[in-house]
Formats: C-alpha cells, sequence, structure tokens
C-alpha cells in the first residue's frame, strides 16, 4: 500500500487547532495531526482502542453523547499526553 500525501493549511479560522500546533515545532506537527485525526475517527465511529463499541456509540443518533470520553480513551491508548 502507497502513502497519501495531504497539504493541509492551519489558519487562525480555527482558533483551537491553530493555537494547539502554533506551539509545536513545525517538524513534529504532522504526527500531531495523524494522531488528532486518528482520535477523531475513533470518536465518530464509536470504536475505543481500535474495537468498536457496542451500545449507543454504534447508535449514529447519539454519536455526540460520550463522543468525547470514546476519544480521550481512545488516545490514551495511544499513549499521547492528553
Amino acid at each position: 500500500m502507497s502513502g497519501i500525501r495531504v497539504v493541509l493549511t492551519i489558519t487562525p479560522a480555527n482558533p483551537e487547532l491553530f493555537a494547539a500546533l502554533e506551539t509545536i515545532p513545525a517538524r513534529l506537527r504532522a504526527e500531531r495531526i495523524r494522531t488528532l485525526a486518528t482520535i477523531g475517527l475513533a470518536a465518530v465511529s464509536g470504536a475505543v482502542g481500535g474495537r468498536a463499541v457496542n451500545g449507543p456509540a454504534a447508535d449514529p443518533s447519539s454519536q455526540n453523547q460520550g463522543g468525547a470520553d470514546r476519544a480521550m480513551t481512545f488516545a490514551r491508548s495511544l499513549g499521547t499526553d492528553i
């Protein structure tokens, strides 16, 4: 499988993301974006630690409920320092 290259520009139009990335050295920003994207995918798919979650998280109508908790649990399983 080959990689996918993404050229991304973050502007102050996204203030939280801009502020978070502004403090990270330029060479490490891509890794941070990959981590944040992985956490976001886990939150919207209901996955925790790479496994699908049964119950309300699997129901698309309730994806916002507990999404932050699932994302944080997943982030911790990746070893990020959140």
